[in-house]
């Protein structure tokens, strides 16, 4: 399945990572961006997203919640490690208006103690998303901070290809 992996902020694709969700068996594309010098990403991953035909979408930090609003805006089902919705005022300004949600699935992973993305936002922001429109599953992991150690990030892939295929198995019927 082609997957777009949307780093976080002042980041960049790490290998480890990439070799898992490949390992995952995804086929994964992962742009280095730079947020600071171009902080209007959105479009730029938007085309990409589009031209590469990608079918599932990972992000972490800042790139959750860019892929949070991609998979809202294209239909896509995502994996979102510590997404950055606390600073959705901060972010927002440079996203387009999306009038319609359309994300499939989704699946998302807030470590409790992260000092970075606010946890309880976070859960509190998934709350209010949760309206029916999209299938999608919270883990809080009590143990994770807001790097996602590679243990860490290979279990919960695991979890969320589990879980998307159930779930397309029971909506394919």
């Amino acid at each position: 399945m082609k997957t777009l992996y949307i780093h976080g902020l002042d980041s960049f694709p790490v290998p480890e990572k990439l070799e898992i969700l490949k390992n995952a068996g995804l086929e994964v594309v992962a742009p280095h961006l730079d947020y600071r010098a171009q902080p209007d990403t959105y479009p730029g991953l938007k085309r990409m997203a589009v031209e590469e035909k990608v079918e599932f979408l990972v992000g972490s930090s800042l790139g959750g919640y860019l892929a949070y609003w991609l998979a809202e805006d294209l239909g896509l089902p995502c994996l979102l490690f510590n997404p950055a919705m606390s600073y959705d005022d901060l972010f927002r300004k440079h996203l387009p208006e999306i009038e319609n949600r359309l994300c499939p699935a989704r699946f998302v992973v807030i470590g409790a103690n992260d000092e970075t993305a606010d946890p309880i936002v976070n859960r509190q922001f998934f709350r209010k998303a949760d309206d029916g429109h999209c299938y999608q599953r919270v883990v809080v992991c009590d143990w994770l901070r807001h790097q996602i150690d590679f243990a860490s990030f290979e279990e919960m892939v695991s979890w969320a290809m589990k879980a998307y295929a159930l779930y397309k198995k029971k909506s394919d019927r």
